[in-house]
Formats: C-alpha cells, structure tokens, sequence
C-alpha cells in the first residue's frame, strides 16, 4: 500500500512506531520539502482533489505542528513558477456572496432619496438654480405638468389629422390615430381617478388616526406564535439577573434568597388598540398603545389552548438560619394580570439602529393584579391581598415607585443609540452647576405655628436627592448662596428644586416645588439670575431665585486617524471596581468574608462610593461603577478600602490601596495593567478601571495653571513637496495639496492650497513657539476638499530636540540652536508605507529668559465651591459625620503601578509629561522617592528682569495672550491673528453662552512691533476650519502690548450692525532675537503706487509704420493694469497711474508688456521689460527706465515708469472653506503711516516717525487703544491725468525724453446740479469661476448699460464706456457681472458698488481710476470721469427738478432685467 501511494506521486511518512515522538517528528519535518503540489501543469486537478492530512503529534502535552498552511502555499507556487502554469479562478456563481469586502460605492453615485433628491446638498447660490430644468426658466408652474401634456395631444391630434387629410391618408390611419387618442385619455384619467381616490383616503386617514384607535390583531397573531419561542429565552435571562442581585441583597438575618422557578405562560401580552399622531416632526414617531397581560383570560383562545395553557408563576426560596440550622421557606406569586395606556415617542435618526431615542410613559395609572402566598405554598398557600388595606398598601408603593419614573408627564427614556454604541446608560455627559441664592415669600408654617426652617432638596424628575443645601432657621425668605455639583446623564429631562422644611424628630415638610427644563440649556449653557415660582397642589408658594451652568464633556479629536482626548486638568472620573482575588482572610474566624468597596477622595473621611456586599467569598466580584468630578487631576489621590462587612461589629479593613489618579488613569486592560496590589493584608489584589472625561470649562484646556512658558520658536521655511499621494486619481483629477503644523494636536499654522498638482511649490515661513526638548512638529500634507472634510496625505514628524539643545548656563539663554536643518523627508502615510517627499528648512531660535512670564491662576468654578465649604467648615458651620470603617490609615501613596495578575509588578508607564506630577497639600503626599529628590526649579519665577521699555526695544517675541471672558452679543470663539497671517494664532473654543468664560492662555509671533498689527475676531462657526466673522477689532501690536501687559484690559468689537461684544484679556511678551531675512520684514510687503509716465522709440507693426501701443502689467503672472491705447504713436504719453499691492517684494515678478492693438486681429507684443522692486526705498519716488525686448526683434523701445512705495501689511483672504487662497494682488487691509502720495517735496520723513504715530489719533485718550477707522472696505482710487514728483531734480532730469505731470490739491464736494458721469468698464480679475463669459452691467440712478460678452476667462477686458446723469443725489454707481449663458438664464457672478463723489471731487479730480473689491471674489477696475458743464438732463426742465426734490431713484419698474439682487432704495 506504501507504494502504492508513493507510485501516485504522495510523500510517505514512515518511521519506526517505537521511536520516541520527538524522532518521529523529526523525521516528518525533514519529508516537509518532498510534498508535491497537488495542481498538475495542465492545471486541473486530479479527480475531485487531494488530501493532505498531518499527524500531529503530543510533546509533554504541546502540539507541534510539522507543516502550515503557508508551507503548503509556497510549495505550491514554487511548482507553478517552474511550470509556468498559473491555476484558473473558480468560475463564480451567480449571485453568490463576494469573498472579500465590498468595494466602496463612489462618491458621485447617488445612492437611496436623500441623494437623488439633493436634500443633504448645500443651496444653490443666486442665479445657480436656473440649471435645474429648463422648464422652470421659461415657464410658470401652472404652464406645464398634466395640463401641458393634454394641451400638447389635442395640438398632436390636430395637427396629425390635418396632415393625414392633407396628403391624402386613408381611414385606417385617422383610425390608428384617434385608437391613439383614445389609450391616452384611458390612461391618463384611470390615472387621475387613483391619484385622487388615494388622496382623499389619505386624508381622511390621517384625521381618522388622531381620533380613534385601530386594532392591531396582526400584531397580537404574530406575538402569539412568537411568545412560545421566545418566553424561555426571556425567562432565563430574567432569573441570571434578578438572582444575582438577590444574592447580593440579602438581609443578614437570612442565609440566602433565591428565584427557583420563573415562568410567564404560555399567553402572549396583547396589544388592544392603537393610536398614531400624524402631525409630527417628520423624525418623530408617536403613539398610543393599550396593553393587556391578562394570562387568567381565556375568553380569546381555544380550548385546545386552554387546556394546554401554562399561567405566570414565580416562586421565591428564602433560606432561614445560620450554617446547617437553615429552612427554605417559598413565596409564590401568581395569576399575575397587568393593563394599560402607554404613550411611545420614537425619534429617528439616518444611522443604525435608526432609532435614537424611545420615551415611554403611562398615561393613566396602569391596573396591577396579583395573588402572593408568602406562606403555605400552591397548595396551601394564603393571598395576602385579603387582608384589608394590604393590597391597596403595595399597589400604592409601586405607584409611587413608578411614578416618578414613567408616569405622565415623566417619561421613561431609552437612548438605543448609546446603549448600542457600548457606552454605559449611566455615564455622564456633563455637569451642572446650581447656585442656589434665596427663597422670597414662602408660604408655610410649621405644625403648631412657627416660621418654617426651609432647604432646598436637588433632584432630576424627582427622583433621588443629588444635593442639598442647608437649613436656615425661622425665616420665610432664606438666603443660602450655597452651589451644587450635579452629573447629568441626559439634558431631555427636568432639574427639580424642592423646598422642605426640615424637622427634628420627624419627617421634613414639603414646602413646595420648582422645574427646570434642563434642555434649555442646549441653547445658552450658563443662565444667571433665574426666578422660578414655588408651586404645591398647583398653588402658588413662593418664588426661588438661582443660577446654572452647564458644563459639557469634551469629545475626542481625531488627528491621523486616532482618537485623542483633549489634555485637561479638571473633568469627570468614571472608575469601576471590577473584582478582587486572594484576600486575606486571617482576620475572619470562619475565613469567609462579606466584602465591600469603599472609595475615599483624598484625605476625606466619609467615603463618596460603596460597593455591594458579595457575602461568603474571598474572591469577590462587584462591577460597580460610581463617577465623581475631580477639580485637579495632577494632585489628586484615591483610596480604596476592602472591608469585610460585620452585622453589629466594626467592619474591619481587610486591605486598603491610595494611588495618584493620572497614575490610575493609566490602567490598560491590553496591556494586562489593570491589577493593583492591596497594602495593611497578606495578601490580595483588586482590579480596577478608570476613565477620565474632560470638562469644558474655563481654563480646563489652556488655563494659566497649564501654561509653560516658551524657549523659542521654530522658523518653518516649507518650500515644496515632490510626488505627493494622488487620492482624486479615480476621477481623473488630482490633489489640491496644502501644509498644516500641528502640536500637540492642535493646528499653529498652515500654507497655501494649490489647486490641481502633486508637486506644489509653497515657499512659506510659519513660527511656531516651542516650549520643551520634548515637544515634536506634525507637518501634515492634506488635501483640500470643498464639501467633505480635507484627506490627509501623509506627515513628516519633526522633533525640537533634533535642532535645539540646552545651552551652557547663560542668564539671558536657557536653550541655543544646533544649526539649521534643511532636508528633504518621505512623507510617511501611513503604517511603513511612503509617499512622496517634503522639501523644508527649519531652525530654532532661542527665546530670552525673561522671569515672572505666567498670569495668576483663577480657581476653577469646582475649587472655589470647594474652597468655600472648607471655609464654612473651618468657622463651624458643619460638622462630619465619622465613618463607619476604620481610618487609622493614613492617606499616602502606596502603590504607582499596577501589577500582573500573576503578581508580579509591571514596569510603569512611559509619559510624555514634560512636568513631573507632584501631590502635596490638599489630597495628596509625596513619596519617599520623591520626598528625597531635589525640587526643580521653576523657570518661570528664574531668568532676567526687564522693564516694558527694555522689552519693547526687541522687535521679534512671542506675545502670550490669557483671554479671560467676555460679553457677547452671539455665542462665539475669539481668533486671534497677528501680521500677515490668514490662519489664527489661536483660538479658543466656542462660549457655551453669551457671558463667556474663556480662561484662555494662547500665543502668537510677532516679527516686527513697531510695524505689526492685531485683529481680535469672534467666529461663531463651532468648526475651527470654517470662518463666520461677526465681530472684529484691529489694531497696532505695540500699542495694543502697552495697554494689556500690566493689567486687564477690555476690548469692544463691533458686527456689522454696530451691536458691540467686550473682551477682556491681558498679554506678557517674551522676545525672541532674530535677524530677519528681507523676505521676512515688513518693507517686503506694501503698495506700489505706479506712474505709467511714457513710451520712447517703440517698434513700429503697422504698414504705415506706426503702432497702437497699450501697456499691460503682471505681477507673478498676473494682469493688474492695462493701459489706454493711443492711436499711431511710437512715443506715447499715457500719464496713467494705478496701484498694486505686492506681498512680496523679494519674489515678486513684476513685469510690463507693451502690444500693438488691432481691430480684427490679436494684438502684437511690441517688447517686454522687468520691472526691480527689490531696491526702492519706501516712501521715494522712483523713476525707471524699462528697456523692451523681444525674443524676434531683439531690445527696442523704452518705457518710463515712476515708483512709489508704501509699505504696509498685505493680508491673504480665507474663504468660506477649510482652506486658504491668496490672490496676487492681495488686500492691503492695514495702512502703515499717513503720507499722501501728493506732498510733493519731503515726502520721505522717516519710516520711524511715521510708524510711531499717537496710536489714538486727536482723540480723547482712553484705556485701551482704538480701532483705526479706515474707509469703506473694497474701494481704491488715484486721480488720473495729474501726477506729482518727489523733487524737482527728478522731472528735470526725465525732462527732455518723457513729459512730467503735476498736482494742485484742492478741496470740493459733489456737485447740486446734474452732470455727466462717463464711466469706463475696463477690466475684472480674479473671478470666482474661470470657465465663464463674463460681461458687467452699470446702474447709476434708474439707467442701465451693459457691456458686451468675451470669450471664456477670469480676467474679462471690456475697455467700454457709457455715459449716466450724476449729481449729489445720486451717491453710488451699482456693479453686476454675469456669466452669458446661450441658453438659460445668465448666472450672476459678482456684484459691488461704488461711492462716486468718494473718488470724484469737483474743481480738484474729476477723473479718477477705481478699483472696486466684488462681493462673490475678485476685483472690478472703473475709471470715472466727470463733467459739470454738460448737463444730460437740460432739455428736460421737469426731469431735472425731480431729480432735485427727491430721493436717489429707484430703478425703473418698465426696466427690463428689474432690480438686482441686493439692490433697494437706499442705493
């Protein structure tokens, strides 16, 4: 048989049976490489397949396995390689279920109503939704639907008849035609007929629905079939956990407690009736359900049945006595029978289960029957409920009971959300502060007269007592200031304040009532001054006046992918006491013990959790959960104590443990780090679980008790990425890619978006202020998307340590540079995989070590309610009650690690702390380690003193803002932003109310402070990546540090409306010595003011052997101005100006292009020329001369041109998305200095003088300094045809090629008689969308003009003019560019307006060159030109007096587009 097999090709294991079973594994290993695939090379298999069995063999009890699965797989690809033969897929069945996960549905497809039907889409802006139908553009509702389609086959049916008629058709085709007619009216009114049938049934339907109730037999046939099933199954589950909590309930004086039998029939519970409540919220489902349990009931079933039937019966074993003098005595409960009206609400929600939430309740006090036999048994058995008042007793209790709970209008809620998602029910999700102030006009009075002693009882839906305060003593209108600390589970219930009278010797006195719905505060979390009446039987007792504050769990942040809680020193502690091992029992005689938990906070003597008590067992199991809030995680201690329960003697500690709570914390069930020895025993262990949840509350995430000072910042040139991920490949696009710096999970910086590439070019510096060796950079590549949240790309992680060390001891530096570190570092995506690389250059730079940079700390909302009752125990307010245990332990630490079950103690966790956790004083002690170690220093109170004066001679630092609070008109977060940067230097969280209490400690780097500037905005976007501006205030950085470094200061920020908002913060600085790169300063940045003088020699491109020369010119590939054409001139004088805002000068391509412009063809380019910023000193006129070349007729022509610069700050614009975008010409939001450009001589008097001016103007001086007022945001102009020269040498020498200009300034305001206002549509830039074709249409008073349409571009060039009637009472000219739409309405672009008489000034300039910013993006370029003498309206007397004597007019009601968008009367 041996072979046999072998002749087939098997492997044969043969060895000697007696041999030792290590031998005979070795020789099946050393066979291993012998087995054959079992595939052929033809690659069928041979017959239905070979069976490879292994014979496992035992060593001291081991299975040693002698091949895999991975064996048999390499040798079989081994063989296939060498055959060349690769093995056919199954073939797949039709229908069967894939192997592997699903594919993933693409984005584009639309998937189920809500994508079909676009709901979830964000709305259309104006002019977008035309592309919807093309119905809905031409044609009202009532001109298409069912109407249209008739109209449209009577016009078929005539127009088809004529045509049969007219060409001679016979009678079978007007046959076929009206067989036509005929199907389509069948059709069309069967359908009718059902719509309407269907619509007046659903109607009457839903009035049917409120009104009465409908049977649900359906319903109560499948419970029928279904109880028999599944009546066991609940049974069981029922008697696993109700007798477990019966043996841990048991009175002392009975041995045991038990459930020996538990059945509820064989009859199904019915439901009687139901009613439904149609008009509800459309995620909500409500109804009325009437429920029986009537199992005696056989009136509704069968005999056969019946005969069958099983009732309800449960019977409860009690054991009496001790040890082996013990009895069981049952108690049977039976013929149970229950009914009632229940009110379901459900809520819904788009995720599984699909129901968020159930709130269930009674509507009427359900009916509750019983027979209970405590004595006798089923036979002989007594029903208590013929003792008279005894049944009517207990169904009071349970009512009682109930009530509270799920009696009307309490509701029972059920969260299946949460309990699907395996959170605990009763985990917290916030606290609520209750400041309970007084009581006024309490109505009541003590049993035989007496003013009452009134307190105040906390409760949620009346329910157990959470808190309460004192009693004060005779007195109707007590005052107790008192706050309260309460977990909330849910806010959908109410905060119930009852006010009792407390008694000596007997029970405490209702007073009376007041509610609080507590969803009110989802709204505005901190209500002040809250006055709510006292209500008993209805009737008015009173009135209590409180405050509240709620204070929310933080959730968890998601950064790369991994959940991360915020770091927080104040929150919610949820620790679980699972089970213990090993106890000793040596200090019990019979060696049981009745275990029981107790858990003390620091060093109180009253424990705030007690377990249950597990009775004869050494090795309990509890699983008991309490939660507390913890004001100071870093200090606080918890102790834990194993007591062993006594019935009348003092419960002995059996072991006890005090650990540090972030030492707790760290406990991972994972990692096996969950066991923590027990000290004062033999032995013994317990395991515990402990969770932290963080508050958000003032100062909990970035408070000034947190904050660290910093060493210095890092400079972050990010210059490029190189192949970087490309996630959008599968629509055929490509990654938008952008760099954000995160620490400590929280964004400092970011660059630009660029569009469309996969290796982007950013060349950005970012600061980031650093404040250990041990902190690391996150710079994180991410892909920018519109709608949904941005992808990530991959990171690059950077370590401080890696370019900065401590320094030799220096008073003025604690820490020095270890050079620059300029690399290029794979983007790592994710696991060991790589993406890409990242180009950048980083380098600290050391920070002074000034001393005292830190705030004084505020308490906590939780230490001052603690400090106060210390304060209030220490003057004998109240005393302690004693513990029951005993507490001659003291509370130190004894143990900082957990242990392994074994026993053996881990090694304690690695942290990344930069501050080693030392407890003293309230709750805590150190080690002895500790104790021992020296003390570090604290930096902050160490380093050089310097005055305001000496600090505000550095020019860089770090300013360390702490934000306080706040009154707010809308609840918000501050942003704070600082020079040039479009991404905030911080932010803080969104106020939970208006009165907000940030307690905020943030930073930001200022690189010049004589130049730099300040904007404080309130953002009422929740998410840190959108921008809802409704506040803002700016101002200078230096002035702003002198007015908030000593003291508190407040700053008032305006919306829009003028509706002010206050905050109060005060800032420290800390300088950090750098020497700028040019690229870097201020004078990089600024407006160029550009005097396009004149043309000399220029090429000649006609046949007559002149030009039409116009000039255009770019900046970093940009048009920013074009200039007029003059006709057949090869030595133009165009004396034209305009501005240009250049964020940089060292990198800044500026450029001028002169062309020749033809009619029919496109213009020809006459020479180019670059234009040098680098060198022009600010605030001199500069004149130069561009030599022209081009690359076929070589250098020809000049051009003259002057130059003046004014630096100034040019901030990037975010838009309404996640990311940022930065136009070439910028924004020029901050003017540096108050020059005019006209002062002719002296015009440079000093940079220095210019930026030191009174920061408050000739305004009366106040505390903070003043927003500076600047014009109306979005308007630029400069007078065209007068320009002025910075000296005479200068025109002089320009003289004889180019003709100079001059300026008389003058003074004059807009004119009272109508004039003509001639209005150049030039250019626009910058639009929103690049695929358009725009043209702009002009409005002054109730005239209108359009511009003619190009070709598809974002930079349109129009150069038309028209001609309007301007006067004094018409102030503005309105703006509207469209895209030209073929067919279709055209869709609106951009909009803007222009202040004429801002930029036109009768007898000085009455032509000016405009640059209007547009409302939808970009920027629309005007020149305006204005004649007094030329009166439009003259031949029209009457039209003209009109215009005097009314208003600005309106737009004329015959026009034909009508009023545009955002246009009313007051334009």
């Amino acid at each position: 048989m041996v072979v046999h097999d072998a002749s087939k090709g098997a492997v044969v294991h043969s060895f000697d049976p007696d041999a030792p079973p290590e031998q005979k594994a070795a020789a099946a290993g050393r066979q291993r490489d012998q087995v054959k695939s079992i595939v052929q090379q033809d690659g069928n298999v041979d017959g239905k397949g070979a069976l490879l069995s292994l014979i496992q063999l035992s060593i001291d009890g081991a299975t040693l396995p002698t091949i895999t699965v991975e064996d048999t797989d390499e040798v079989t690809n081994n063989k296939q390689e060498k055959s060349g033969s690769v093995t056919p897929s199954a073939p797949t069945v039709p229908g069967e279920f894939p192997s592997g996960l699903a594919p993933a549905i693409p984005d584009w497809y639309k998937v189920g109503w809500r994508a079909v039907a676009n709901i979830d889409a964000p709305p259309l802006e104006e002019g977008e939704e035309k592309d919807n139908h093309i119905l809905q553009l031409f044609l009202a509702e009532q001109y298409y639907g069912q109407w249209y389609h008739n109209a449209a086959l009577i016009c078929f049916a005539v127009f088809a008849s004529h045509f049969l008629t007219r060409f001679n058709f016979g009678w079978g085709w007007l046959i076929i035609l009206l067989s036509i007619c005929n199907t389509y009216y069948v059709t069309s009114m069967t359908r009718v007929r059902r719509c309407a049938r269907d619509d007046i049934q659903r109607e009457l339907i839903k009035t049917r629905l409120a009104s009465e109730h409908e049977s649900a037999d359906w319903m109560n046939n499948f419970l029928d079939r279904f109880w028999l099933i599944y009546e066991p199954v609940l049974s069981a589950t029922v008697v696993a956990s109700v007798d477990q909590i019966l043996s841990t309930t048991t009175p002392a004086f009975l041995d045991s407690l038990r459930l020996t039998t538990f059945t509820l029939g064989t009859k199904a519970p019915r439901i009687d009736k139901v009613r439904t409540f149609p008009k509800t919220a459309d995620d909500i489902v409500m109804m009325d359900w009437g429920i029986s349990f009537t199992p005696n009931d056989i009136s509704d079933i069968t005999p056969h049945q019946a005969a069958q039937k099983v009732n309800p019966k449960i019977v409860l074993s009690i054991r009496l006595g001790k040890g082996l003098a013990t009895a069981s005595m049952p108690i049977l409960l039976e013929d149970i029978a229950f009914s009632g009206m229940m009110r379901i609400r459900l809520k819904l929600m788009a995720n599984f289960p699909h129901v968020q939430i159930a709130d269930i309740s009674f509507l009427e006090k359900p009916v509750i029957d019983y027979v209970l036999k405590p004595v006798g048994g089923e036979s002989l058995g007594f029903d208590i409920a013929h003792i008279p008042g005894l049944q009517t007793f207990i169904r009071d209790m349970v009512h009682d009971t109930l009530g509270p709970m799920m009696y009307e209008p309490n509701v029972f809620t059920v969260n299946l959300e949460q309990l699907l998602s395996g959170v605990p029910l009763d985990t917290a999700i916030g606290v609520i502060q209750v400041t309970v102030e007084a009581a006024r006009g309490l109505k009541a009075n003590k049993i035989g007269g007496g003013s009452p002693d009134p307190y105040v009882s906390i409760s949620i839906n009346n329910r157990e007592e959470l808190a309460r305060t004192k009693y004060k003593p005779s007195t109707y209108n007590p005052t107790w200031m008192e706050t309260k600390f309460i977990l909330v589970n849910s806010l959908q219930e109410s905060l119930v304040l009852n006010l009792l009278d407390y008694n000596d010797h007997r029970k405490d006195t209702p007073l009376g009532a007041a509610t609080f719905n507590l969803p009110k505060l989802l709204e505005d979390a901190t209500l002040e001054g809250l006055e709510l009446p006292v209500l008993k039987d209805g009737k008015d007792k009173g009135m209590i006046r409180f405050n509240i504050n709620y204070f929310p769990v933080l959730k968890p942040e998601s950064v790369d992918g991994k959940e991360n809680l915020p770091h927080t020193n104040v929150g919610i502690v949820r620790l679980t006491i699972h089970q213990a091992k090993e106890l000793d029992a040596t200090k019990s005689l019979s060696g049981d013990l009745n275990p029981l938990v107790k858990v003390f906070l620091g060093n109180s003597t009253s424990y705030t959790h007690k377990s249950q008590i597990i009775k004869h067992t050494n090795n309990p199991i509890w699983e008991s959960p309490t939660e507390f809030i913890c004001a100071d995680k870093s200090t606080s201690v918890i102790t834990i104590k194993v007591v062993d329960e006594r019935d009348f003697l003092k419960d002995p500690v059996v072991g006890y443990m005090s650990v540090r709570l972030v030492d707790l914390l760290q406990t991972d069930p994972a990692l096996n780090r969950e066991w923590w020895p027990l000290s004062g025993c033999k032995s013994g262990k317990i395991r515990l679980s402990c969770e932290w949840k963080p508050l958000q509350m003032a100062g909990a995430l970035s408070g000034a008790d947190q904050y660290v000072p910093p060493i210095g910042i890092v400079r972050l040139w990010l210059r490029k990425a190189t192949d970087v991920k490309n996630v959008e490949a599968t629509l055929g696009g490509k990654s938008d890619p952008y760099v954000r710096v995160l620490v400590n999970n929280v964004t400092l910086g970011r660059t630009e978006v660029i569009n469309n590439n996969l290796n982007p070019e950013w060349d950005q510096i970012i600061y980031i202020p650093v404040h250990s060796l041990r902190e690391s950079m996150l710079m994180e590549v991410m892909d920018y998307q519109h709608l949904t949240k941005d992808r990530s790309l991959g990171s690059v992680e950077l370590h401080v340590s890696d370019i900065a060390r401590e320094s030799p001891p220096d008073p003025q530096y604690r820490y020095e540079s270890t050079g620059a570190k300029d690399v290029a570092e794979p983007i790592h995506t994710g696991g060991s995989s790589y993406k890409g690389q990242l180009h950048y250059k980083a380098e600290f730079v050391p920070a002074l070590n000034v001393k005292d940079v830190q705030f004084d700390a505020d308490e906590n909302e939780i230490q001052k309610a603690a400090h106060k009752i210390q304060r209030n125990h220490t003057d004998g307010g109240l005393s302690r009650t004693p513990s029951s245990s005993s507490d001659e332990e003291e509370r130190y630490v004894t143990v900082g690690h957990p242990m392994t079950e074994a026993g053996t103690h881990s090694p304690p966790p690695q942290t990344d702390s930069s501050e080693s956790v030392r407890a003293n004083g309230n709750g805590a002690a150190n080690t002895d380690e500790e104790a021992s170690s020296p003390t570090e220093k604290d930096p902050a109170k160490e380093g050089i003193e310097l005055s305001k004066e000496e600090l505000f001679k550095h020019q860089s630092g770090v300013i360390i803002f702490n934000v306080i609070g706040g009154h707010l008109h809308k609840k918000a977060r501050l942003d704070v932003f600082l020079d040039d940067t479009y991404w905030p230097a911080f932010s803080t969280l969104k106020s939970r109310s208006t009165n907000a209490q940030w307690a905020h400690v943030g930073e930001g780097f200022v690189k010049e402070l004589d130049f730099g500037r300040i904007w404080l905005r309130l953002n009422e976007s929740g998410d840190s990546d959108k921008d809802d501006v409704i506040a803002e205030w700016k101002g200078d950085t230096k002035a702003f540090l002198d007015t908030t470094l000593d003291c508190r200061s407040s700053f008032t920020l305006t919306d829009a409306d003028g509706r002010p908002s206050t905050v109060e913060l005060e800032t420290r600085y800390v300088p950090v010595p750098m020497k700028l790169l040019a690229r870097e300063s201020i004078n990089n940045q600024g407006t160029f003011r550009v005097d396009l003088l004149a043309g000399k020699d220029l090429r000649s491109a006609d046949r007559t052997g002149k030009s039409d020369p116009f000039a255009v010119f770019t900046l970093n590939g940009m048009k920013v101005f074009t200039s007029q054409t003059k006709k057949k001139n090869l030595n133009p004088d165009w004396s034209e100006t305009f501005e240009v805002h250049v964020p940089s000068r060292e990198v800044a391509d500026f450029s001028v292009e002169v062309f020749d412009w033809n009619q029919l063809e496109q213009s020809k380019s006459l020479g180019h020329g670059t234009i040098n910023l680098r060198d022009i000193e600010p605030f001199e006129a500069t004149e130069q001369i561009i030599e022209l070349s081009s690359e076929k007729h070589g250098a020809k022509g000049q051009v003259a041109i002057r130059l003046i610069f004014q630096p100034e700050i040019i901030v990037k614009s975010r838009k309404a998305t996640s990311t940022l975008t930065f136009s070439s010409a910028g924004r020029a939001v901050t003017q540096i200095g108050s020059i005019p450009f006209g002062a002719g001589k002296g015009v440079v008097r000093g940079i220095g003088h210019v930026f030191k001016r009174d920061f408050g103007g000739s305004h009366e001086k106040l505390d903070v300094p003043h927003a500076i007022p600047e014009v109306p945001a979005g308007q630029a102009s400069r007078p065209i045809g007068e320009h002025n020269t910075a000296d005479g040498d200068t025109n002089a020498a320009t003289a004889s090629g180019f003709p100079s200009l001059s300026r008389t300034p003058s003074l004059s305001g807009p004119p009272s008689e109508p004039g003509t206002l001639k209005v150049t549509m030039i250019s626009a830039k910058d639009l929103s969308m690049a695929d358009t074709r725009p043209y702009a249409v002009l409005r002054v008073g109730d005239k209108e003009f359009k511009t003619k349409h190009g070709n598809k571009t974002s930079s349109p060039e129009w150069n038309e003019s028209f001609n309007f009637a301007a006067s004094a009472h018409i102030p503005r000219l309105r703006l509207w560019i469209y895209d030209h739409k073929t067919l279709g309405k055209d869709k609106l672009l951009a909009e803007g307006e222009v202040d004429i008489w801002r930029h036109i000034q009768v007898g000085h300039s009455t032509a000016a060159e405009v640059t209007v910013e547009l409302q939808g993006g970009g920027l629309a370029r005007l020149r305006l030109e204005f004649d007094a003498e030329n009166n439009p309206l003259a031949r029209h007397a009457s039209v003209v007096s009109l215009e005097r004597s009314q208003l600005p007019a309106s737009s004329s009601r015959f026009s034909i587009r009508g009023r545009r968008p955002g246009f009313n009367e007051d334009n």
